[in-house]
């Protein structure tokens, strides 16, 4: 533990992130006087030799509330004796986004060291054609959150308040033959197994399964904000096809459905909008776009690196826990590392059966898997049997 807080102590300078605030109504960063590292640095020690347990109260603390006046929270979550541990990191969403959070993450614990450290966002001017740009060019975009069509799910749900974390994983490999195959990306593949595992948990509970819209963080930073931290992602809305029972179909319809999600323009009216728009706006934005009317769920993906360098060799799970605003049943959120994709769902504990999603989830990318698998060769026939033998020296029964 004592190795732990001074590895995050002696990281504040390269991560100022963890030693700064969002202070005042323009929400500028501010440097705190005193950073109390054991605070913020925390240890659960649990009864389990083997570490079985680890895991189990890892989640247990994902999915319990973190106190806000800390704004981030690190927890290591080991056993009383035996090897195995579990370092939970939870922060505010106004600080880091998934992108800055992998970042940090990545520069406290990655074998090959800091990487670039999370810096503040440059500067992006507020010139007034800028901002006339931004809001002329959102007029469609806040059209959109105006409109509250059936989101496939109905509601509104009778919600507990307490959540639950569910999990499962998938040969990442596998998912980009996939990809590939279908002209698509991982992200493509791992929505439409997201629709195909939310169908069958529908049609589990009675439902009819519809197109679900899903709010899908888009990332804006620029190329030289690579490394910035802060939240800098929009959401935009997915309708993910769940009422087409083939899984093929399913993925081609996703791959047209997050077509915007790849648009260079649609970016651009996303960076218009943080960079040069009125708080006011971007604030009516965001909210909306969390309003379970608008998508009853969340889905996001951070890729953390696929080399031995990004992540530690011992690594055995990396889960992003999003947020559960109010209203949603459940939210999901997929990353990559290694070879491994794996999926965490946060869920209500009164939604029944949404713990099974990820497993769901597996069994959709297992059929997306063989469906673009190429069909193996038909079996010749042993040299000696009645195909390979000509007429005239078969027997005559």
């Amino acid at each position: 533990m004592e190795d732990l807080r001074r590895l995050v102590g002696g990281a504040l300078r390269e991560l100022p992130v963890l030693s700064y605030e969002l202070r005042g109504s323009a929400a500028a960063w501010a440097p705190v006087a005193d950073v109390d590292v054991a605070r913020h640095v925390v240890e659960t020690i649990v009864p389990d030799e083997a570490g079985t347990c680890v895991a189990v109260e890892a989640e247990q603390a994902w999915a319990g509330t973190s106190p806000l006046e800390l704004g981030w929270e690190m927890r290591l979550v080991r056993p009383s004796s035996g090897d195995g541990w579990a370092l939970s990191y939870r922060v505010h969403h106004a600080r880091q986004d998934g992108v800055a959070i992998a970042r940090t993450l990545q520069a406290l614990l990655a074998p090959a060291g800091p990487g670039p450290a999370p810096r503040p966002p440059a500067g992006a001017g507020s010139g007034t054609g800028r901002v006339l740009r931004a809001v002329g060019s959102a007029v469609a975009m806040y059209a959109a959150y105006r409109r509250f069509p059936p989101t496939g799910l109905g509601g509104p749900w009778q919600l507990s308040g307490r959540r639950r974390v569910s999990t499962a994983t998938a040969s990442l490999p596998r998912l980009r033959t996939v990809a590939r195959a279908a002209g698509a990306t991982v992200h493509d593949v791992h929505l439409a197994a997201l629709a195909g595992a939310v169908r069958t948990w529908c049609l589990e509970a009675g439902r009819s399964p519809a197109p679900l819209a899903v709010a899908v963080p888009l990332n804006v930073r620029r190329p030289e904000e690579s490394s910035s931290w802060g939240n800098r992602c929009f959401m935009r809305r997915v309708w993910l096809p769940c009422q087409e029972s083939d899984a093929r179909l399913r993925l081609s319809r996703t791959v047209k459905a997050t077509t915007a999600l790849k648009s260079a323009r649609v970016r651009q009216t996303a960076q218009d909008l943080l960079y040069g728009s009125p708080a006011r706006l971007v604030e009516f934005a965001l909210r909306r776009a969390l309003d379970p009317r608008y998508a009853p769920v969340l889905s996001s993906y951070v890729p953390c690196g696929d080399d031995a360098a990004a992540v530690p060799p011992s690594l055995t799970g990396l889960l992003p826990m999003t947020l559960l605003p109010p209203g949603h049943p459940f939210n999901a959120g997929l990353t990559t590392y290694g070879s491994t994709a794996q999926i965490a769902v946060v869920s209500d504990v009164a939604v029944p059966g949404a713990d099974r999603i990820p497993v769901l989830w597996q069994q959709e990318a297992a059929r997306l898997w063989e469906a673009a698998s190429p069909s193996p060769p038909a079996p010749r026939p042993p040299a000696d049997s009645p195909a390979d033998v000509p007429e005239e020296g078969r027997a005559t029964p």
